[in-house]
């Protein structure tokens, strides 16, 4: 993974991460988790969330998701905790084409890796399918807040790995893939309790390494003229992120319907 989209990863994902605790209790309220449940959480990753379920819940979880070095990394972790490893499995699989019968979990999360899906609309189907009826969906999705170019945009996109949607686009998903009782929480400065504001010392600066490596890459794919721009280009997309707030991060909540939506 090059350097520069490991630092555009955390810009995206590290104040949210940095929330630890107050996420996750409220993901775990409102699946209503507890000892017996059994829950899926669809992009996994390294295991972080589901981990944190099954030792803080004492629910049953299977953690999926498509790359096989996160699961193998997650594998890694579950191995050495001391709290749940027996409540804990993972599965390689496509987020859009889930390994599951239907109605098999008791509620179900997705992870922000639903917006890397080949197709996140039929992802979110996915995880609502294999969700009992009235169990609980909830969802950690970034979403575009501000408005950009339509070329920085896509140049967030590449960069990040996935592919942010506006809230009300991922809440038209939701409802089409049979949710009710949709509601939503911004968490994208840390939560209802955190700051407003990210403040600047806590931005991440590129290294000497990173200007190094974005520079030849750039010069590699399009020669010495575009090397020349290629650092503070970078520098004005991290800055877009950051200070201007062109993502943001909503944690989404539904019911699964039990009867099927008619057109």
């Amino acid at each position: 993974m090059p350097a520069i989209l490991q630092l555009v990863q955390m810009v995206m994902l590290g104040r949210w991460r940095a929330t630890g605790e107050d996420l996750y209790r409220e993901v775990a309220d409102l699946l209503e988790a507890k000892e017996g449940t059994e829950l899926l959480v669809a992009g996994s990753g390294d295991g972080v969330t589901a981990e944190w379920l099954a030792a803080r819940t004492g629910a049953t979880v299977t953690g999926v998701d498509p790359d096989t070095r996160r699961i193998a990394r997650a594998e890694a972790r579950r191995a050495k905790s001391t709290t749940a490893p027996g409540r804990i499995s993972y599965e390689v699989a496509p987020l859009d084409d889930l390994p599951h019968e239907t109605s098999v979990f008791d509620a179900a999360v997705g992870e922000p890796a639903i917006a890397a899906a080949a197709d996140p609309a039929r992802a979110l189907q996915e995880l609502v399918r294999v969700t009992k009826p009235l169990g609980h969906v909830v969802l950690l999705l970034p979403t575009w807040t501000s408005e950009i170019a339509v070329g920085d945009r896509e140049a967030l996109v590449q960069r990040l790995g996935l592919r942010p949607y506006l809230l009300v686009e991922w809440k038209q998903m939701l409802r089409e893939a049979g949710l009710v009782d949709i509601t939503i929480q911004d968490w994208s400065d840390g939560g209802p309790a955190a700051r407003s504001t990210t403040p600047r010392d806590a931005m991440p600066v590129l290294t000497w390494r990173q200007k190094a490596h974005i520079t030849g890459r750039a010069w590699r794919r399009r020669g010495w003229r575009a090397a020349r721009g290629a650092v503070q280009r970078e520098i004005e997309l991290l800055d877009e992120l950051s200070r201007d707030r062109a993502l943001g991060f909503q944690l989404l909540t539904g019911v699964k319907w039990p009867h099927a939506r008619t057109a």
